[in-house]
């Protein structure tokens, strides 16, 4: 399915992707948003430029479109460009190349060469930890600006509320699902609308996915004030994080004992 329209919209994606020219970023946008055409946008936001990405938000926030920014909120990452142009090899420094260079010396002693090649090993793995910790630190401006907009609309949009409880369950970047399911939980209008419903499994699953003590305790009060049914499937995991998470010490202490009683 997506033949026909990667062809069509071709030139509007490369655009986007690259984001060099404000004019053709805006053209490009009011293309694809002129035609409606939502999941292309939702693909496109994951690694268009920032200032592309950034235009398309704003193009769909102020059209209250809210579905095509899920997919960026859960899973774009911000490309970066790295400062190494690959890891260390051993010989490449000047010390190696003038020894090698000497055909009739004795080149490096065997020890030597050993000991450099374990601290060239041991600097690429550090390299590599420190990427990893980096990626896990990702902190991209769109997403930010994703969960930051829909949280202002969470009041007054029904799609900006299934967005956020969405985005805090799925969301591949922990930063992202704890800041959305923070964002869930300290709004009590959204909190008591999800109570209300009787969505205590998406609020189970945002408490356990957000691992914030900072929302579990505030999802677990939400709860207790309105706890599902003593026969229903999620009573016994509602009981379980309230007896673990709520602020109150009376109350914690009354889950735990209505657990060992059951």
């Amino acid at each position: 399915m997506y033949s026909e329209s990667f062809t069509r919209y071709s030139r509007q994606i490369r655009r986007l992707a690259e984001g060099m020219v404000s004019t053709d970023v805006d053209e490009a946008a009011g293309r694809l948003m002129g035609d409606e055409q939502w999941d292309l946008i939702g693909l496109v936001l994951l690694t268009a430029s920032e200032v592309s990405a950034r235009r398309l938000v704003d193009r769909l926030l102020a059209a209250e479109i809210i579905e095509p920014l899920i997919p960026a909120a859960c899973l774009r990452r911000e490309i970066r460009r790295s400062s190494m142009s690959g890891p260390a090899a051993l010989g490449g420094g000047a010390i190696f190349r003038d020894f090698e260079s000497d055909e009739e010396g004795p080149g490096v002693p065997d020890h030597i060469r050993e000991e450099a090649e374990a601290i060239t090993a041991q600097a690429n793995q550090s390299r590599r930890i420190a990427a990893q910790k980096e990626a896990e630190r990702d902190r991209d401006a769109i997403r930010s600006r994703i969960v930051e907009q829909l949280a202002e609309r969470l009041s007054s949009s029904e799609d900006a509320l299934k967005a956020l409880v969405v985005i805090s369950r799925t969301s591949i970047f922990e930063e992202t699902r704890r800041t959305a399911a923070m964002k869930l939980a300290t709004n009590k209008p959204a909190m008591g609308r999800l109570t209300r419903e009787g969505r205590y499994e998406e609020l189970l699953m945002i408490a356990d996915s957000s691992d914030s003590r900072g929302v579990q305790g505030r999802i677990a009060q939400a709860i207790a004030e309105a706890m599902p049914e003593a026969d229903a499937p999620v009573y016994r995991e509602a009981l379980e994080l309230i007896g673990e998470h709520h602020p109150d010490d009376e109350t914690r202490m009354a889950a735990r004992r209505a657990l060992n009683a059951g």
